[in-house]
């Protein structure tokens, strides 16, 4: 790209951030989509797959990207911006926050998709590095920010009067990878805002299903399967938003075996995204158009974390003598829990990553009637979040759950006091 492109590209990005938006009327719903290009050098970290080692792109199999959801109404405007790396951490909210701020957000919801072959190098520390993202790189943190507001921009430019369906479906396209008996993740969750004037259909979904079809091996930067789906819906006509839903102990449950090759994972990969995005594309032609009021709500609460506690005779446990200010320092202290109503839809945001049985308490909590989304890899990663029994039983998720045993009904506890602000008076809100 030329040096006059760049240029230009930078500057229209700069046009569309200081551009006055206007609100919307009180009782008007508006919606409006947005996207922008991650960091795609070869050379850079790639995230995902922890290890002594970082792994380095070698090109991009597909572009990954920071897409974001802006829904407006009245005085209030909510954004949910899905960006194509393994986990979120607050250094990289906060600086998208700042960089949007022209933006006026009045909450904003930031969720990695949690490919495993997206950019890394934005986590500084060698625990973090070595766990998630790989070697860091200073100006990586603010090139992924920049493109989360400058499609959080581009969102709020595309703002047009929409209507609002949604629909749960049940779908089995994933499986327990720890447990043969275990939970799996058994629904999908859609949100379809409609527009009189043209704009192609925006589409919100989540799903409990690891982006993991692309293995260590691979050396391209890749969305994995939720890119693969998000083109075949474009395909369809819907612009598409993934978040990612309780996927801790979850895997895309396929018939050919995992990893075997580079074009073998790439098929898989197409395939796998193709059957979900025809299931998205099924729900959403099934909700009606405007079958949703035209209702918008929000609340973020702040709350404090408890201190971690690491499960006996695990991995870091053994190195804990050594790890323990490391760790303390990584979980943050204060973390959002956030729940968004959309029409019908009810949104609960999880700043770490539950396992389906986690999930489905969460949605017990939901009210009955509502379109459920649990919202994992929102704006935080406090590890992984287990239920007892899987924690008892042991494995990886358990070993990499950072609050202990009791990690499950604090989440579950915390989102659900979220959810009922919703129906709180604002002002009384947390």
């Amino acid at each position: 790209m030329s040096k006059r492109r760049r240029a230009s590209g930078a500057a229209c990005a700069a046009a569309l951030l200081l551009w006055p938006a206007p609100r919307a009327r009180a009782d008007e719903l508006r919606a409006g989509f947005g996207a922008a290009p991650l960091p795609a050098e070869v050379g850079e970290p790639m995230g995902g797959y922890g290890g002594l080692a970082t792994r380095r792109a070698e090109g991009v199999l597909d572009p990954p990207e920071a897409r974001a959801l802006v829904l407006e109404q009245g005085s209030l405007r909510v954004a949910i911006a899905s960006v194509d790396i393994v986990i979120v951490r607050p250094n990289l909210r906060e600086l998208a926050l700042a960089e949007a701020a022209p933006l006026h957000l009045d909450l904003f919801a930031l969720v990695a998709t949690h490919t495993h072959s997206g950019p890394g190098g934005y986590l500084p520390g060698w625990v973090q590095a070595r766990l998630t993202a790989g070697e860091y790189e200073p100006a990586m943190p603010g090139k992924l920010a920049h493109a989360v507001a400058e499609a959080l921009a581009r969102a709020v430019a595309d703002l047009a009067p929409a209507t609002l369906a949604s629909r749960n479906a049940p779908l089995a396209l994933a499986r327990n990878r720890r447990f043969a008996d275990g939970a799996a993740d058994g629904e999908l969750a859609v949100l379809r805002a409609d527009f009189a004037d043209g704009h192609e259909p925006i589409v919100l979904f989540a799903y409990g299903a690891h982006a993991t079809l692309l293995s260590p091996g691979n050396h391209r930067l890749s969305a994995d399967w939720p890119g693969a789906a998000r083109a075949a819906l474009a395909a369809s006509g819907f612009r598409a938003i993934f978040v990612p839903g309780p996927l801790g102990d979850q895997e895309p449950a396929i018939d050919s075996s995992i990893w075997g090759g580079d074009e073998e994972e790439r098929r898989v990969t197409a395939e796998f995204g193709k059957q979900m995005a025809d299931a998205v594309a099924s729900a959403a032609r099934a909700a009606a158009p405007g079958s949703d009021p035209p209702l918008l709500a929000a609340r973020e609460r702040w709350v404090d974390t408890p201190r971690p506690e690491l499960r006996t005779y695990c991995s870091l446990w053994w190195f804990s003598p050594l790890l323990g200010s490391t760790l303390d320092e990584f979980v943050s202290k204060r973390v959002p829990f956030q729940a968004i109503r959309a029409g019908n839809a009810e949104l609960a945001t999880v700043p770490a990553e539950p396992t389906a049985a986690v999930g489905g308490a969460l949605r017990q909590r939901i009210p009955a009637g509502r379109t459920r989304f649990v919202v994992a890899h929102a704006n935080d990663w406090l590890g992984y979040v287990v239920d007892r029994d899987t924690y008892d039983r042991g494995g990886y998720e358990a070993c990499l759950d950072l609050l202990g045993p009791g990690s499950a009904g604090w989440v579950v506890d915390r989102a659900t006091e979220s959810l009922r602000a919703l129906d709180a008076p604002a002002e009384a809100a947390p």
